[in-house]
């Protein structure tokens, strides 16, 4: 029974500190061609944050991005409004990313991009290497 107790405890706790966290709306215009993105911060102090709207287009998908401070204590400001250029409309609004990050805070290290391009060649390489090993394979 105390555990029981405890783990709703926790849960209610984890409640209010994921109710802390800046929120973001990607709405859609009536005109289906502008989006508007506004935030709500509840924290205290300013934080740099990045939404990816992810909208459908008829026959594809596009991506709105919005990259801002948002200041401390801002409910449903907008921040960012993108109006599409193409010849075709936004259909809906499909889903939304957020990332926030405190600009006080631990600074965000850059990735070694040189690494990364090594291990994916190589990757590449080993991959290339069994097709053709298997390709091989089915001629004897």
């Amino acid at each position: 029974m105390k555990t029981f107790i405890l783990s709703g405890l926790l849960m209610c706790a984890a409640g209010v500190a994921m109710a802390a966290d800046v929120t973001a709306i990607c709405k859609l215009g009536d005109d289906k061609r502008t989006v508007t993105v506004a935030f709500t911060n509840p924290e205290s102090k300013k934080m740099q944050c990045e939404v990816n709207c992810d909208m459908a287009l008829p026959g594809g998908f596009g991506t709105v991005v919005c990259v801002k401070p948002v200041p401390g204590g801002a409910k449903d400001q907008v921040m960012c409004t993108d109006v599409s250029k193409g010849s075709a409309a936004w259909v809906r609004v499909k889903g939304t990313e957020v990332n926030c990050r405190d600009p006080n805070g631990t600074p965000v290290t850059p990735a070694d991009d040189k690494s990364e391009e090594e291990e994916s060649d190589a990757l590449i390489k080993k991959l290339q290497k069994q097709g053709q090993d298997f390709i091989d394979r089915q001629k004897k």
